[in-house]
């Protein structure tokens, strides 16, 4: 039997091409796999008018090509295929991406803070924030920007009460219940523990998008060297960022 059989979501018609399903106040990776295989339901569909298929970490929408006739007629079909699904017809391709962060001082002015509100020591902030795999839930905010979970709740810090007017790209951050890398240069809020020096958006590759939502994350630490000998050689050959893409 399958046990997300129960979870129907609650679609609602946003404009004249586009639907959105919602699976409820609930975020947890559970929830977010069942919005995946949603995803691969609706791209099975092989309706011609599809356009784009986004989800989040509570919905998924539907985007189509020109103005629907009878979207409730779409939402009946899709709802009906869900209620029936197998999960083994849904299969959800993962991929894990190893991220790799300079934690120096140089780049990480806000762990001193997240020492003293959390009590930890600056080793234990980083060896438990490269010590969990998280979950791309949803790209927002920025173009490449992935919103991640699940951060450990001892790492949980709120976000500065006055943001600064800007943080460079690459930079690698902590706010609240999430973590996060800015892919480009940005107004931000939260804390500043580390940098990365992978592209996460970069126009010079095949695929200029280095994340997709659904993707599992690992941060491993380096040092200052190996960042600025990584950078480098990314600079130079920027497709060389797939080789931390693990299908």
């Amino acid at each position: 039997m399958n046990r997300n059989k129960q979870i129907i979501p609650h679609a609602m018609v946003m404009n004249e091409q586009t639907i959105r399903f919602d699976f409820g106040p609930d975020t947890s990776q559970e929830t977010f796999h069942t919005i995946q295989q949603f995803c691969q339901l609706v791209e099975n569909d092989r309706n011609h008018l599809l356009e784009e298929v986004v989800p989040s970490n509570k919905t998924v929408t539907v985007f189509y090509r020109k103005e629907l006739l009878n979207p409730r007629v779409i939402i009946e079909e899709l709802l009906t295929k869900w209620a029936h699904r197998t999960d083994s017809a849904l299969f959800v391709n993962r991929r894990t991406i190893e991220i790799p962060v300079c934690y120096d001082a140089k780049f990480s002015e806000d762990i001193p803070r997240i020492c003293d509100h959390t009590g930890l020591t600056r080793d234990e902030v980083i060896a438990i924030h490269t010590g969990t795999s998280y979950k791309v839930y949803m790209i927002g905010f920025l173009p490449g920007f992935p919103y991640l979970g699940e951060l450990p709740e001892v790492l949980h810090v709120p976000r500065l009460e006055k943001p600064r007017l800007s943080v460079l790209k690459g930079t690698v951050g902590i706010g609240g219940t999430q973590t996060g890398i800015y892919p480009l240069e940005s107004p931000g809020g939260w804390n500043i523990i580390g940098r990365t020096p992978l592209d996460l958006y970069c126009l010079k590759r095949i695929e200029p998008f280095l994340i997709r939502a659904g993707d599992q994350l690992q941060f491993r630490s380096i040092c200052l060297e190996a960042f600025n000998e990584l950078k480098e050689e990314l600079a130079r050959e920027p497709e060389m960022i797939m080789q931390f893409v693990k299908e």
